[in-house]
C-alpha cells in the first residue's frame, strides 16, 4: 500500500478525501444499504445530493450495483476503484469502474482511452 501510495504520490489527505468521495458513491449504487441520517449529511455537505443508483462506470458509463461488492475476492473483483487520470489520486480524479473497463483504460487518461478506442472501432469497421 505504501509503494501505491509513493507512486501516485499521494498525501494522507488525499487518501481520506478519496475514501469519502467513494463512500458517497458506494451509497448512490442501486442496492447499496441505507446511508446512516449523519453520514449522508456530511456526504452530502462535501459533494453534494445523493442520488439512489446515480453511479456509473466511470470509463463505460453503464450502471454499477452494489451487489458488485458481493463477489469482490482478491484479485477477483467485479468492480475495483478507478481513476480518471491514472497517475494522480484525488477525489476530482477517481471514482468505480467494471474491472474489465478499468483493465482496458489500462495507463491512459479517459480521453487517451476513448481516442485510442474510437481508432480501433473506426479501423475495425473499415
Amino acid at each position: 500500500m505504501i509503494a501505491k501510495l509513493r507512486e501516485k504520490a499521494a498525501s494522507y489527505e488525499d487518501c481520506m478525501s478519496v475514501a469519502a468521495k467513494l463512500t458517497w458513491f458506494a451509497y448512490q449504487m442501486p442496492d447499496a444499504p441505507k446511508c446512516p441520517p449523519q453520514i449522508k449529511t456530511y456526504l452530502a455537505g462535501r459533494f453534494g445530493k445523493m442520488i439512489e443508483s446515480s453511479t456509473t462506470c466511470i470509463v463505460c458509463k453503464e450502471p454499477l450495483s452494489f451487489s458488485l461488492f458481493e463477489n469482490a475476492r482478491r484479485g477477483k473483483a467485479e468492480v475495483e476503484t478507478a481513476h480518471s487520470a491514472p497517475r494522480e489520486h484525488n477525489e476530482d480524479n477517481v471514482g468505480f469502474a467494471h474491472r474489465e473497463c478499468n483493465i482496458a483504460q489500462g495507463n491512459k487518461t479517459l480521453d487517451e482511452f476513448y481516442d485510442w478506442i474510437s481508432g480501433i472501432l473506426a479501423r475495425a469497421r473499415g
